[in-house]
């Protein structure tokens, strides 16, 4: 039933049956997602992980805790079935928590559910086994755990174990992506606008107090979680060869012409190789183009670092106008995807490296279900659903909507919208492909954003202000 807000915002009025509607799509959705995913979708960078996980090995130079978390699960109960149940209830429990946290539920919440539910985004990724997955469902957790601890923040006592696990979350969501560190600087932005009633020193030792303890806690996991090998010790130090490499291909596709001297000083025929070779091979879509150049790939594996650094930090210097060039192409794929067909939109089925795939007991799988999976997603390619320059602008405008009600909880929210935009546009300096898994965590905040905002979406109300300390909940 449609009525009129307090200050003549139109709404559908708020009931315990919308609630209750909103938790049962909820649940639908969660239970259609494991029938139609279970036990999970593996690509090879999944198949690897499982295996770096399984047998405590480092394979690759990825984000090495999602093989240790897959490992915890697969000891429990081999496979990803479990694992997979785990990480999506994160999202979906997440979710169903948000009109408590709004303190309502209009009649929007239970159509708002409904419809992200069956959304290729939630339907089929959170049955992707990818670490970009879990990324979103850890960071969302944790940024609820945050705008809980906000409606708490009056009572008699700091809500310190929402603190705490917001830690726990956000550092684990850090630890995700290289590149997703970067979450906890609106994360401790809001715990600071939490605590403002005290003065603004207060404020900032709090933001700070949280940053420090997610960063101490993000080190720690960093190395417990870690398996020790000579992969790790090199993990860092290759990914960072790779950029510079892309970065320079980037520019010598520009121009030909780019001076290589520290290459060229250590293996002029490397050097003129790649001068000849990028041109032919470059791609803003994705740097794989070097694994299909076998010679070229082995030549540069022996270049010294000093020396790719070296001419990597004089393009950047010396010839801005290339390397930003390069940049932008590049991040114009990953966050417009202008041709989301070759940016692997959806993942399905169970496919990796064979050795590794026999050692794990694990077959080739590619059925009905998958292909019917497959046609689902293609229904919304090329629509806002799976663009991620819609829901950069609809963070954009919940980030505002947040910001103007400034209710307790909101805080969180917008720092949760924040949070999502900041992390896309970490990727102009350091995005590889294309692929739309990269800025998962953008529309899963803004979806998250905007259901919160469907349980109450009054623009002005009674909860504006923070409640008076004697109306305040302590601790959990």
């Amino acid at each position: 039933m449609r009525s009129v807000g307090p200050r003549g915002e139109a709404e559908l009025t708020a009931s315990p049956g919308a609630r209750g509607a909103g938790w049962l799509a909820l649940a639908a959705g969660y239970g259609l997602m494991l029938w139609q995913n279970l036990p999970g979708h593996l690509s090879v960078d999944s198949i690897i992980e499982l295996h770096e996980g399984r047998f405590h090995v480092r394979e690759t130079w990825g984000p090495a805790i999602f093989p240790f978390i897959l490992g915890i699960f697969d000891r429990i109960a081999p496979g990803t079935a479990l694992y997979l149940i785990v990480s999506a209830l994160l999202l979906y429990g997440a979710w169903a928590l948000l009109p408590r946290l709004a303190g309502r539920a209009s009649w929007w919440f239970p159509l708002a559910a409904l419809g992200a539910v069956l959304t290729p985004n939630i339907l089929i990724y959170q049955g992707i086994v990818w670490h970009d997955v879990l990324f979103a469902d850890t960071a969302t957790a944790g940024f609820l755990c945050l705008a809980f601890a906000g409606r708490d923040w009056q009572g008699s006592r700091r809500p310190w174990i929402r603190l705490a696990v917001a830690v726990l979350f956000l550092a684990v969501a850090g630890l995700l992506r290289q590149n997703g560190i970067v979450i906890l600087a609106p994360a401790a932005a809001v715990v600071a606008w939490m605590a403002r009633a005290g003065g603004w020193r207060r404020a900032a030792a709090w933001g700070a107090g949280w940053f420090l303890a997610a960063v101490a806690a993000t080190a720690v996991l960093s190395v417990t979680a870690l398996p020790q090998g000579p992969t790790f010790e090199k993990a860092d130090a290759q990914g960072l060869r790779v950029l510079e490499v892309y970065d320079l291909a980037g520019g010598l596709a520009r121009d030909p012409a780019l001076p290589l001297p520290h290459i060229a000083r250590d293996d002029p025929a490397t050097a003129a190789a790649l001068r000849a070779t990028a041109p032919q091979f470059y791609s803003p879509q994705r740097v794989d183009f070097i694994d299909e150049v076998e010679k070229l790939n082995h030549r540069l594996a022996r270049i010294p670092s000093k020396a790719l650094f070296g001419d990597w930090l004089d393009m950047v210097l010396h010839r801005p106008d290339l390397y930003l060039a390069h940049r932008w192409d590049v991040f114009r794929w990953v966050f417009a995807t202008p041709v989301i067909d070759r940016c692997l939109p959806v993942y399905l089925g169970i496919d990796g490296p064979p050795q590794e795939m026999e050692e794990l007991g694990l077959e080739k799988v590619w059925g009905e279900r998958d292909q019917r999976l497959y046609n689902y997603s293609t229904w919304f390619y090329d629509t806002p659903v799976m663009s991620h320059v819609a829901y950069a602008v609809l963070a954009l405008v919940l980030f505002g909507v947040f910001v103007f009600r400034r209710r307790p909880v909101d805080g969180a929210l917008a720092a949760m919208q924040a949070a999502g935009l900041i992390f896309a546009a970490s990727f102009f300096p350091v995005s590889l492909a294309c692929d739309y898994r990269y800025l998962y965590f953008l529309d899963v905040a803004a979806l998250t954003g905007l259901l919160y905002f469907a349980a109450d979406p009054r623009l002005r109300g009674p909860d504006r202000r923070a409640p008076p300390a004697t109306r305040g909940r302590g601790a959990v």
